[in-house]
């Protein structure tokens, strides 16, 4: 989340899992972080909210234990409890990468409270 909130496409895409890098090149992680990024607007600090474990299944039908962090954020544009952004990490060699991440806006209610 730290590489977000500071515009470190180049080091998030270093946190990726190699599923995901052998998929896209760091050049196109980029304009694509850019383009998520103005779903929500740009981090600007980020507040741990939630933690849950789970299983990603794979397209190849392999699957890997998950955790999943959900960050409130205030953004650029919008106030802290607006947007979410979930970051889900998986077992990769013998440290943790990233595996899927994405901005989640609120459209009713407060998700945690």
């Amino acid at each position: 989340m730290s590489d977000w909130v500071a515009h470190r496409a180049d080091a998030a895409f270093d946190e990726m899992e190699p599923e995901f890098t052998g998929t896209v090149t760091r050049a196109e992680f980029a304009v694509q972080f850019e383009k998520l990024s103005q779903y929500c607007g740009w981090p600007l600090d980020s507040e741990l909210k939630h933690v849950e474990n789970g299983t990603k299944v794979y397209l190849d039908g392999h699957t890997n234990s998950i955790r999943k962090f959900t960050y409130a954020a205030t953004t650029t544009q919008y106030p802290k409890g607006q947007c979410y952004f979930s970051i889900e990490v998986a077992p990769s060699g013998k440290s943790a990468k990233v595996t899927t991440f994405g901005p989640l806006r609120v459209t009713s209610g407060n998700p945690f409270p």
